[in-house]
């Protein structure tokens, strides 16, 4: 009977679906813009606001125009002005007229609020937090537009460093300090990351001030939602002395640069972002830091680095031939290696698929992003369907590692009859910017990218028929034969045989 079982699971086999197997051709050269990672500059710098002048974005327009890899820009919110008042209802309209430019430009930002680039004069804590106050609505409500928040408003820069109303020169996390985070992790929007300047911050804003919390986050505690996994780190003295101006300071001060700070910071930023700027100024010591930024990046996942400041350093990276690299890798850069698809399928049966994704960038996607196998009639170009696949794009580690996704896709039951072409398609979340292909991911290889629609072409098709034999496991068999799915891989020991037709399953 066994015998007899298993020429019949052969025979059945024969007549189903069978396995596609596409290999692609990565493409290790081309720059191109990608949302939420690379090169980026500094709007506002220099500009204090006031209700004469309300915007950091309207009126540099040409900015988006000026190089074709960037995604992202840097704003600084400088509110000196109002350091010992409510920001005005103009103040907020720019900062929405500014959030919407990005929009039209296909951007997102880097965003800080600070009170001074020229010296260490902020606001009171109670001011700081009626600001955050009046501000939690309008970052809620542009969320979309924004790819990190950076902690700010405290210190020069809002670096939490230099300061006349939290402590001069330190990196603790006193009273005030921490009245000030735990307002600035409320008013971030939930879906977003909140980056502070010095490890020490999240390690005592988790611990105690001098009992910091030094545990790294975990892969299990990732994307959770917790202050734990909301909170990363920028590097505003990428590459400089002393530890990167104390970034890499121990966890008791004794020393400059603690090598178990920086595995802290490469462990963490699996999973939340990392990024900032270079700030060495000296000529010599620029001629000795500039190369390594690859290994750099890539240890502590960089996605993003300001590309101007400080030029010292990044005039070395283009004239030794480094800056295109970081350009490429900077943040996820992934690529697709092989799939496999069944080539047929009903409406209301199965996709079965496999592929493996490479992401040969520094850094993951952070932010919260799904993945849909789009279905794209080759006789109907409107006729148009989804399926997103379960496997997590912020789950896809970087630094050349191979994910394989291996799944079951549920046809639509109301796709018609037909052949249709393959698509992977990776839109942004925000149902504000998911139809803009600007904000969708391209996948580094050759011959794959449709610019029009933001999707990458698989390079298989799928028949849509009413009669097609698969393969089903069930609860038990008495004759143990071994079942295959149609991409040749055993389910179990189990076995059952059917035919879809008319959209009901016949048992064969």
């Amino acid at each position: 009977m066994r015998k007899f079982f298993l020429i019949l699971a052969s025979l059945l086999l024969s007549w189903s679906a069978q396995a596609v197997v596409v290999h692609y051709t990565a493409d290790d050269e081309t720059i191109f813009p990608n949302p939420e990672r690379g090169y980026t500059d500094e709007l506002g710098g220099e500009t204090m606001l006031s209700d004469s002048k309300n915007h950091v974005v309207k009126g540099q327009e040409w900015y988006f125009s000026e190089k074709n890899y960037r995604s992202l820009v840097v704003l600084m919110y400088y509110l000196g002005n109002y350091k010992e008042q409510a920001l005005s209802d103009k103040i907020l309209q720019g900062f929405d007229e500014d959030m919407q430019i990005l929009r039209d430009k296909g951007f997102k930002c880097v965003l800080r609020f600070a009170y001074s680039w020229k010296t260490k004069t902020d606001a009171s804590k109670d001011q700081v937090l009626a600001h955050i106050a009046q501000l939690k609505p309008y970052l809620s409500k542009n969320a979309d537009v924004i790819y990190v928040l950076e902690a700010g408003f405290v210190g020069q820069w809002g670096e939490w460093y230099y300061s006349s109303h939290f402590g001069n020169e330190s990196q603790h996390l006193n009273t005030n300090r921490r009245a000030v985070l735990e307002a600035m992790i409320d008013a971030c929007p939930a879906n977003r990351f909140l980056l502070v300047r010095y490890p020490m911050i999240k390690g005592e804003y988790l611990g105690k001030m001098n009992q910091p919390d030094t545990n790294p986050l975990t892969s299990d505690e990732a994307f959770s939602g917790s202050a734990r996994a909301r909170i990363g780190h920028h590097n505003d003295a990428f590459l400089n002395e002393w530890g990167n101006d104390g970034t890499y300071v121990s966890w008791d001060e004794e020393l400059a640069d603690d090598p178990s700070v920086r595995q802290y910071i490469a462990d963490e930023t699996l999973f939340v972002p990392n990024g900032g700027e270079t700030n060495v100024e000296g000529s010599d010591l620029a001629s000795q830091v500039y190369n390594q930024a690859e290994a750099e990046m890539s240890k502590y996942h960089w996605s993003f680095c300001g590309e101007s400041y400080s030029e010292k350093v990044t005039n070395k990276w283009r004239s030794s031939g480094i800056f295109n690299e970081l350009n490429r890798k900077m943040g996820y850069r992934y690529q697709l290696v092989s799939g496999s698809f069944s080539d047929k399928g009903a409406a209301g049966g199965y996709l079965w698929l496999e592929m493996q994704i490479k992401n040969v960038g520094y850094a993951p996607l952070y932010n919260e992003r799904p993945a849909y196998i789009v279905l794209k009639s080759t006789s109907n170009q409107q006729s148009v369907y989804r399926i997103q696949l379960a496997s997590d794009p912020r789950r896809w580690l970087p630094n050349g590692v191979v994910t394989t996704i291996s799944e079951r896709l549920v046809i639509p039951e109301d796709v018609p009859n037909g052949t249709y072409e393959l698509y992977l398609h990776l839109p942004d979340a925000s149902a504000t910017l998911a139809t803009n292909p600007k904000y969708a991911i391209r996948f580094a290889n050759t011959d794959v990218w449709d610019a029009s629609t933001g999707m990458n072409k698989l390079n298989a098709t799928l028949t849509i028929t009413p009669d097609v034999l698969g393969v089903e496991e069930v609860e038990a068999d008495p004759f143990h034969g071994q079942a295959y799915d149609i991409l040749g891989r055993p389910v179990d020991d189990t076995y059952h045989g059917f035919v879809i037709q008319n959209g009901e399953k016949h048992i064969k």
